[in-house]
């Protein structure tokens, strides 16, 4: 982005913003290239510069990084130490740890998102800057096919009682999953994030003293995630 593009791009924002009254913006783009990361991080720098003279808040969504070979292969291209010093918050997208590249597994095992964490703190990005993401879906494995298919909870229930699935609990990522053979006799295996599940990811965010979560997306989640968020951490309005 040359210097021209970038300040209208800004200006543009900055007008919606003021003229709808919102609180301030979240910047999400993906898959950017490797020579696009300090051209980004300069953008968000700037944006957040001429927001913040209008009291306005700047948050960025960054893919999950764990250091290693599970991490999104498109992490590196997002700077975090920079992205944490200009920002008011990254919204770190901690799901898709499995998905349709991958075997089927856990959206957000609790050892990959602690991880995530991790990095991100080692990165200098300060805990009152991190949101964690939080999944509000599943993926439902064809195996038979070798394809994969994007679920809200309803539809991950909707299969499960269609087909009389039994849901298991795997203790090693703390989140649910079950099997089952559909009409056309192809085997599924479906992995997802309940309201247990999401348990375990608040409370890592009341272990590290973060800033606070952000779900994908509302509407995909299990109705009783509105439940158990203000049971375990503090929810300012």
């Amino acid at each position: 982005m040359n210097d021209s593009n970038r300040t209208a791009f800004i200006q543009n924002l900055r007008n919606e913003i003021n003229q709808f009254k919102y609180d301030g913006i979240n910047i999400d783009m993906e898959n950017l290239k490797l020579t696009d990361r300090d051209s980004f991080s300069l953008m968000i720098k700037k944006l957040s510069d001429a927001l913040h003279q209008d009291g306005k808040l700047v948050t960025v969504s960054v893919p999950a990084n764990t250091g290693d070979s599970r991490a999104n292969p498109w992490s590196p291209w997002f700077d975090y130490k920079k992205l944490g010093q200009y920002s008011d918050g990254l919204m770190i997208m901690t799901y898709d740890e499995h998905n349709p590249r991958t075997k089927p597994g856990s959206t957000a095992s609790v050892d990959w998102t602690e991880a995530t964490i991790q990095y991100a703190l080692k990165q200098e990005v300060p805990p009152s800057k991190i949101l964690l993401g939080i999944a509000g879906y599943g993926w439902d494995w064809d195996s038979t096919a070798n394809k994969a298919v994007y679920s809200s909870y309803a539809q991950v229930m909707d299969q499960k009682n269609k087909y009389k699935a039994k849901v298991v609990w795997d203790s090693r990522s703390q989140t649910p999953h079950f099997s089952y053979v559909d009409k056309n006799q192809h085997s599924h295996r479906v992995w997802f994030e309940n309201s247990h599940s999401l348990g375990f990811k608040l409370n890592l965010v009341e272990k590290y003293n973060l800033r606070g979560i952000g779900i994908w997306r509302l509407g995909l989640e299990d109705s009783k995630y509105w439940k158990i968020i203000p049971e375990k951490i503090k929810v300012k309005k």
